[in-house]
């Protein structure tokens, strides 16, 4: 296991951890252990542009990267993984067209192969780790991010005990979020989109992030009582499964890297830990198998990822498209305050039970007034 960084590390990220990102960590036996370190929670409050809300329950939790990701490391080598901090990937091992492990760089410069049966990529939305092991399609990434971190007093900080997204007027087509983490700790931050399609109203995240903290009720309620905020950091964001292949023969490609973060959400926590199970469910069906062992394990890998996801991608960009429209989702929000069609829809949608395209058509919404 091998990273540019020595945890724990900071990672850019809204650390939300909602329900498929809690059933993959309950598949690892990681649950609990993650649970006692988070703010957990039962709701999600969704904000229109024109500041009516919806809320949508269902088990949720924040916790920082700096802590998740370290966890998940220690759990690794606890398990039997060897963790080799501090390198920079330079490029694939190959063996013909098959990647037979990587080629790496220490921080002092010093050359480093690591040989491997298969080859894991999680390196996130950067395209550079893409373009060093031949699978990078897309250099661009598909959105923007950014974060700041709050600190309030714990009275203030236990009312809070939902997750806040917010379409806010002022930013839309962008979205804003506001997710409370343990020891009242708050993290704050925005997105926009560069393929939506509506343009964003402003590129510069800095200039967005102080407009939402400035205009949207609940985040100005906040800073008012914040006691410490955080520098601003951003980061690229990979959605919508483009940008990259998500095989060849001897590696894999997992995550982010995969661009499996969604429209709808930016959220990729789940669909992350759900790939490496998948990749690691593969792996272990073929590890029996002699003749074309890489070519089978990459194509198998590419057919399972799209078979679980594609469908569900392509739907949720559908619905990232229809709530870049205010009047949409200012429609849509009206509509889930009077239909049982609508707050069932939206529950499942949270839930990963539902169809955005359901209930972002004009059919769905035509519904939402008889039903």
């Amino acid at each position: 296991m091998v990273d540019r960084s020595a945890f724990p590390r900071d990672k850019v990220c809204g650390d939300a951890l909602i329900p498929d990102a809690l059933q993959a960590l309950e598949r690892l036996g990681l649950k609990p252990r993650v649970l006692r370190s988070s703010r957990v929670m039962d709701r999600v409050r969704v904000y229109a542009p024109d500041g009516r809300f919806v809320e949508v329950t269902g088990e949720c939790a924040c916790l920082p990267r700096v802590v998740f990701d370290d966890i998940l490391r220690a759990e690794a080598v606890k398990a039997g993984a060897r963790f080799l901090p501090g390198l920079d990937i330079r490029g694939a091992v190959l063996d013909g067209d098959t990647v037979v492990g990587a080629n790496l760089l220490t921080r002092d410069g010093a050359a480093l192969r690591v040989s491997a049966d298969v080859t894991l990529l999680a390196t996130g939305a950067a395209a550079e780790a893409l373009k060093r092991l031949g699978v990078c399609q897309r250099v661009g990434a598909s959105a923007t991010a950014a974060r700041v971190y709050v600190r309030t007093d714990e009275a203030f900080a236990r009312v809070q005990n939902y997750l806040c997204i917010s379409y806010d007027a002022a930013i839309c087509p962008g979205y804003g979020w506001i997710f409370p983490g343990p020891d009242g700790i708050f993290n704050v931050g925005v997105g926009y989109y560069y393929d939506g399609r509506t343009p964003p109203p402003e590129t510069n995240i800095r200039t967005l992030l102080q407009r939402f903290l400035r205009t949207f009720p609940p985040a100005a309620y906040l800073m008012r009582h914040a006691l410490d905020v955080t520098a601003l950091k951003g980061a690229p964001l990979r959605t919508a499964m483009c940008g990259a292949a998500l095989s060849r023969p001897g590696l894999l490609v997992l995550g982010e890297a995969a661009g499996l973060t969604y429209s709808f959400s930016g959220e990729g926590i789940g669909k992350a830990l759900e790939s490496g199970i998948i990749a690691s469910e593969i792996v272990c069906q073929c590890r029996h198998l002699r003749d074309q062992r890489p070519k089978v394990i990459a194509d198998m890998y590419a057919d399972r990822i799209a078979g679980t996801f594609a469908s569900r991608f392509r739907a949720y960009k559908f619905a990232q498209d229809r709530l870049s429209n205010p009047r949409f989702a200012n429609l849509l929000a009206s509509r889930a305050r009077k239909s049982r069609f609508v707050q069932r829809e939206l529950s499942g949608l949270f839930q990963e039970r539902g169809d955005p395209r359901r209930l972002f058509s004009a059919a769905g919404i035509l519904r939402s007034f008889v039903s």
